[in-house]
């Protein structure tokens, strides 16, 4: 039997799948598939966009679905119509998968598919493949370690093979506050109990990965990295953490995957918080054992004491400072990549209950003590809750405060904060340049969070580089591929550097070629403007 598995990309509260990203969705279904005796084929949607076809096969699994929907740089999920449309090519039998047959199943996805999988689809593919039936169950835990090392080999299909491609792996599915329920729009409590996958199983998994040629990882499959394997599951919403067996975790990872990165997502402040010093032990054992730029987002979701009350939210304001103030301490310092080891993310969420104008006044006096105690975050994501929980509904954010919030956070808080993590002649290691808007090239660093990184000239694209900062944006910075050979480089670029502009630019382009530091500090007549040059030259 053939399988064609076509990834439409995810994006959930705790998995992340488009690209550099594949999600553990396509790799368990494809090991589904394999461990059944089914051959499988798989491709993106970003290949069926540029003219790639369908291959024939007796089963067609479309994933794909955003519960939380961002903003992409390249590869955007499957939008609804693309992946009706797609139903349609086929006479095969058509399954589909994902968060968009769990939550936002409608009829027009039911008429253009055999069968919508509302629990597992790497379950569903298995029966199929056994049996020729279509069956909708859960997989078990044992199930879905098995899949998920006999699926690591589809990874080398994927278009970012040889390049920044990173793969999520879960730890465990739910959320340690299902026994209150949760937050009131999300789905991981849904779950029901946590289950937990043996860390002996995750390391496999990423030895599989490691050994299929994938040389990225990310451990962002769960809602609390911190919760994992935590004491008191079931009973607390605040379990106490277990520092001995992350430590075991991330060195098994590390020692057996040898990643090139090795990132994390997700941590719940209310627990960090209430046990600071096993958090601190697992901060400690991240800077041991993963790579720098790490990121652990934390939901805060607002600072409003009744709208955190009417969501039941994980975290007080109090808490989430407490928790940003640790990882600080812990992680603020840069690392090999250029970044600090491991901050803090933050997330804010509009369209919650209880949500008015006062609201976002809470948020700003908390984002203000933050940056009044000179704490650093990695990343702020601002965002429009989606009704993606069952009985859920959110009320419309009022359009002029969001937006305004949104403008006073890059410009007050983003923007500040980047200029003191990163500053200028900072270098960022292995930026893989990704695509060129105009004259300008974008790239990115592998991991969580990525910070965006704009060379204000064309680049050749699909190589990593080295990039000394210039200038900073809002949520990204300038910079210039280091060293720079000034002899040979753009305008633009020389242009870009402290102290230069046009000007001084255009003098050094007519001197060239510049043969050391004094000929340029002749040529410029500023020792200052000529040190600044050969900082980014990479001669002092």
């Amino acid at each position: 039997m053939k399988i064609t598995i076509l990834d439409g990309y995810v994006d959930e509260p705790s998995s992340l799948g488009v690209p550099p990203y594949i999600s553990p969705y396509p790799r368990s279904a494809a090991g589904a598939a394999l461990s059944e005796g089914a051959s499988v084929e798989y491709l993106t949607i970003d290949q069926v966009r540029t003219g790639r076809k369908l291959p024939a096969a007796d089963l067609l699994v479309v994933i794909g679905g955003t519960a939380v929907p961002g903003k992409y740089l390249r590869g955007a999920p499957a939008s609804k119509r693309e992946i009706i449309e797609i139903g349609k090519r086929t006479n095969s039998p058509r399954m589909l998968g994902g968060p968009i047959a769990s939550y936002f199943a409608d009829d027009e996805l039911r008429q253009s598919f055999d069968h919508i999988v509302s629990r597992d689809v790497e379950a569903a593919v298995y029966e199929f493949v056994r049996s020729g039936r279509f069956v909708d169950r859960y997989r078990s835990l044992d199930e879905f370690d098995d899949w998920s090392i006999r699926g690591a080999g589809i990874c080398r299909a994927h278009p970012d093979y040889s390049g920044p491609l990173i793969a999520e792996i879960q730890t465990y599915r739910g959320c340690v506050r299902y026994c209150s329920g949760g937050c009131s729009f999300c789905i991981e409590p849904l779950f029901g109990d946590v289950m937990f996958r043996n860390p002996d199983s995750i390391i496999a998994e990423a030895k599989a990965l490691g050994e299929a040629g994938v040389r990225n990882l990310r451990i962002g499959g769960q809602s609390c990295f911190v919760s994992y394997m935590a004491e008191g599951v079931g009973s607390s919403e605040v379990p106490r953490p277990s520092p001995g067996m992350i430590e075991y975790l991330l060195r098994g990872v590390k020692e057996n995957a040898r990643p090139e990165v090795l990132h994390l997502d997700n941590a719940n402040p209310a627990v960090i918080a209430a046990h600071p010093e096993e958090s601190a032990r697992i901060f400690e054992s991240i800077v041991e054992h993963c790579t720098s730029g790490n990121v652990l987002a934390l939901g805060l979701e607002s600072a409003d004491p009744e709208v955190r009350m009417l969501n039941n939210l994980n975290a007080t304001p109090e808490e989430t400072i407490t928790a940003i103030e640790i990882m600080n301490r812990i992680g603020a310092r840069i690392g090999p990549t250029g970044l600090p080891f491991l901050l803090p993310g933050l997330n804010f969420l509009f369209g919650l209950r209880g949500e008015t104008p006062r609201t976002y006044e809470h948020n700003r006096e908390f984002l203000k003590e933050i940056m009044k105690r000179g704490l650093l975050l990695r990343r702020i994501n601002i965002r429009q809750v989606i009704a993606s929980r069952p009985g859920f509904k959110p009320q419309k954010p009022d359009r002029l405060r969001f937006l305004s919030f949104k403008d006073w956070v890059r410009k007050e808080i983003d923007r500040p904060i980047l200029e003191r993590m990163l500053p200028p002649g900072t270098i960022l290691r292995n930026v893989y340049l990704e695509l060129r808007e105009g004259n300008v090239t974008f790239g990115r660093q592998v991991g969580s969070y990525p910070l965006l990184v704009g060379i204000p000239y064309k680049c050749e694209l699909r190589r990593f580089v080295d990039v000394m900062i210039t200038s900073h944006g809002y949520r990204s910075v300038t910079g210039v591929q280091y060293p720079l050979d000034i002899n040979t480089a753009p305008m633009a670029a020389l242009s870009a550097l402290p102290r230069i502009g046009e000007k001084r630019a255009r003098r050094i382009v007519l001197a060239r070629p510049i043969k050391d530091l004094k000929h340029l500090q002749e040529v410029l007549a500023d020792e200052d403007a000529a040190r600044s040059v050969a900082r980014y030259a990479g001669w002092v």
